[in-house]
């Protein structure tokens, strides 16, 4: 596999070929900075060259259900309700700077009766170097996810096609409410 790396101030790309395709990866490099996020942290700590890359990625686990396939001609015209419960689950890896992120998705949908239950988790391995401590959390919970995030909806949208049922297209997730409402109401439960 030959690698081709080009650089830039915010974005770092790495092109892989492999035999007879070419699969571009960009990977977030950026000072932090320059984006307005912790200016005063920033302007302290410029010791090496900072580094967010997925390593690898992949799914984990999947599963579609087909809850009632047999009753499902009465109920096509229905607009399905759905219900998404979507978590972020990290894990640092025994390799340094190194940690596993994963999207856990669980999708019902239901009319008057189930049709459809899709659970999947999907990984990645990034690894993450040269950023304040202050700013690994918000990466490994906002940053990471956000990369893997088209890839999930992309997997979710095929399998429910798949199941006989029209692709659903989730709609974008703003990882940074999620995790400030994760802070939010970890606070609270510790007052």
């Amino acid at each position: 596999m030959d690698n081709l790396e080009v650089k830039n101030s915010y974005l770092h790309w790495i092109i892989y070929s492999l035999p007879g395709s070419v699969v571009l990866y960009s990977i977030l490099v950026y000072d932090l900075a320059a984006l307005g996020i912790m200016r005063g942290i920033m302007a302290k700590k410029k010791e090496k060259e900072q580094v967010l890359g997925i390593v690898t990625q992949y799914m984990k686990d999947l599963s579609f259900e087909n809850v009632n396939a047999a009753s499902r001609n009465e109920e096509e015209n229905n607009t399905p309700q759905i219900d998404m419960q979507l978590k972020v689950n990290v894990e640092k890896s025994k390799e340094k700077n190194v940690y596993s992120v994963s999207l856990v998705t669980n999708i019902q949908a239901k009319t008057q009766q189930p049709l459809f239950i899709l659970d999947l988790t999907y990984t990645g391995e990034f690894v993450i170097e040269g950023f304040p401590d202050e700013m690994l959390n918000p990466i490994l919970y906002i940053e990471c996810p956000r990369l893997l995030f088209p890839f999930v909806r992309s997997i979710i949208a095929s399998a429910v096609s798949e199941g006989g049922f029209p692709p659903l297209y989730l709609d974008p997730v703003n990882f940074a409410n999620l995790y400030q409402q994760q802070n939010e109401s970890l606070s609270q439960t510790l007052q």
